[in-house]
């Protein structure tokens, strides 16, 4: 039975990306609040353009078309609100604040299974697991010797970098073990730090003090290559960095240099500068650097879990319910 009789456009102008996350049972849920248009991106808008003008509710993921005020005006003249299954806003949303759209990310959804694989990296990372699986096989006594010198959880020290969705997540999970948390991020307050059970630290005593440091930083412009041998110089031995954040956040060549000079350090990096040529990072030919393929979000099954929290939230703001997960202006200047 529908709640309401409305339209809902969905926009997406990657119809593989948007299969993923709009799987059959998805859209079966989804038409239960209204009608559902076909996917509609730049190159059919003009063919859409009927349903679009009387649509209120909109749907996206990946692949969201970037339409400028005009545009906006033009095809989506009543649009309220925006719901958008997937992550970061950032290059399409002002244009829709401009013109009083309301938008809704699933964000939170898509910081799960990060906060997930972060967690799982951590916790081999401080059993010596990388190294000592990755050389079982080649040098059998340097493996006995790095995984018997790493620290093990009970009583080691872990560095968060950037405690928004997915750090403040990842720190959660972390209460379980008996683990001192340290965390860098200056919009914090110490309320909220305690309320996360971490001490809050400047990066050098994170890097220096800290048995693993996990970067989660947003994908900011100005925090391009912040990570340098500044701080890879203070690192311990026997730590890791781990990076499920940007790549351009990483100078590799210092971070490399680190590796190399100091075989006992580890780097689990699943973002690089240039995923698609790896072979160009010098982390790629490190062998104590482990490199996976920008794993740690979505994936498969995890994909959908960001349309239902879409969904969800479109349920609250027709029944006229308290709504989570809306972006503001004001949350641009510091999110991913």
């Amino acid at each position: 039975m529908r709640v309401i009789k409305i339209k809902i456009a969905l926009l997406s102008s990657n119809a593989g990306k948007f299969s993923k996350v709009y799987t059959k049972p998805v859209l079966e849920k989804l038409s239960e609040y209204g009608e559902l248009s076909e996917r509609i991106d730049k190159s059919n808008i003009s063919k859409h353009a009927g349903f679009l003008s009387d649509c209120e509710i909109a749907f996206a993921t990946w692949g969201m078309p970037e339409f400028n005020e005009e545009e906006i005006k033009r095809y989506m003249p009543n649009l309220k609100v925006l719901f958008y299954a997937a992550g970061t806003v950032q290059y399409f949303a002002q244009p829709f604040f401009n013109c009083g759209v309301r938008i809704f990310s699933g964000f939170a959804a898509n910081a799960v299974p990060v906060a997930e694989y972060t967690v799982s990296q951590i916790v081999l990372a401080l059993k010596g697991y990388f190294q000592g699986a990755k050389r079982y096989k080649t040098a059998l006594p340097y493996s006995f010797v790095h995984t018997k010198n790493c620290v093990g959880a009970f009583g080691s020290k872990v560095g968060l970098i950037g405690l928004g969705t997915i750090g403040s997540m990842v720190a959660e999970k972390l209460k379980e073990y008996d683990i001192t948390v340290f965390a860098y991020d200056p919009f914090v307050s110490e309320e909220k730090a305690k309320e996360l059970n971490v001490t809050l630290a400047d990066l050098e005593t994170v890097f220096k003090e800290c048995d693993v440091v996990s970067n989660h930083l947003a994908n900011k412009r100005e925090l391009k290559n912040i990570f340098g041998g500044k701080y890879f110089k203070l690192m311990k031995k026997h730590s890791t960095f781990i990076n499920t954040g940007r790549g351009d956040q990483v100078d590799e060549f210092a971070l490399a240099k680190s590796l190399v000079l100091h075989p006992s350090r580890t780097a689990v990096i699943d973002v690089l500068k240039c995923e698609n040529f790896p072979y160009i990072s010098p982390l790629f030919w490190c062998p104590n650097a482990v490199i996976t393929p920008h794993i740690a979000g979505s994936l498969g099954n995890e994909t959908a879990r960001m349309a239902y929290y879409m969904i969800e939230q479109l349920d609250n703001y027709i029944k006229g319910n308290e709504t989570k997960y809306e972006i503001t202006e004001n949350m641009l200047k510091t999110m991913a």
